[in-house]
């Protein structure tokens, strides 16, 4: 059991980080904000968020919808790795949107490739931990257009945060104590108690009404127990593991 004290991180739903005007640009796309439309600019670019090719960092373990929002040019993933290095060629600059493809572009079963995406159409896909630090590419799949390709770099799932429990009210009445608290949503915990804190430790596990403690989709819980005749008593709240 623990007491799940840690800071909360907070993610942001779109991040876009521009560079100067001879980078591309970087977009961030997690689990509260799983699709990606693609357009295109002519035969020379895909624009994602009015960007040109700009690369694109995606969680393992997330599944995305990835979109072509026009006609033509249909979207292929693929990635390299140390057994098939050639899988994907290409010269210049990904990250400055520089980059032009050299090699042919795959198809279903050979190495590297992961998925396609029609024109006018929508498809999903989870990448798997496996992709995390490879060479992770999205282009065209007209052979005859070259500059339209970016990078994907996957990382880590994002762990979700932890929300550490807490009592939020209490009233007295009697020798009944009603508490509200608050934590990870459906939770369950156990309230402990001592009469002394120069003990340092919460020895007594309180019986409670109700007797399975769980919070809500929201987080929230509500209880009561009973003090008896103890003069003074100290609470701490621990979430079940």
């Amino acid at each position: 059991m623990g007491l799940g004290w840690v800071m909360i991180r907070l993610l942001p739903l779109l991040l876009l980080a521009s560079f100067s005007s001879a980078r591309g640009e970087t977009l961030l796309f997690d689990a509260s904000n799983p699709t990606i439309n693609l357009s295109n600019a002519g035969a020379s670019h895909y624009r994602i968020s009015g960007f040109n090719d700009p690369v694109l960092v995606l969680h393992s373990g997330v599944t995305y919808t990835v979109t072509r929002t026009s006609g033509g040019h249909p979207l292929v993933f693929a990635y390299n790795d140390s057994d098939f290095p050639d899988a994907v060629i290409y010269s210049g600059n990904l990250e400055a949107g520089t980059a032009f493809r050299q090699s042919a572009v795959l198809g279903s079963g050979d190495p590297g490739w992961l998925f396609r995406v029609a024109p006018n159409s929508s498809g999903e896909f989870t990448f798997p931990p496996a992709l995390e630090g490879k060479e992770v590419f999205y282009y065209c799949e007209i052979s005859g257009h070259r500059g339209m390709i970016g990078k994907v770099i996957i990382e880590p799932p994002v762990p979700d945060p932890v929300v550490p429990p807490a009592i939020n009210s209490l009233s007295l009445n009697g020798t009944t104590l009603n508490l509200s608290i608050t934590g990870k949503p459906n939770a369950s915990f156990v309230i402990r108690s001592s009469t002394s804190l120069s003990a340092g430790s919460f020895d007594t596990l309180e019986t409670t009404s109700p007797a399975l403690l769980m919070t809500d989709s929201n987080g929230t819980a509500s209880l009561s127990l009973q003090t008896g005749s103890r003069p003074s008593l100290f609470l701490r709240v621990e979430q079940l593991p």
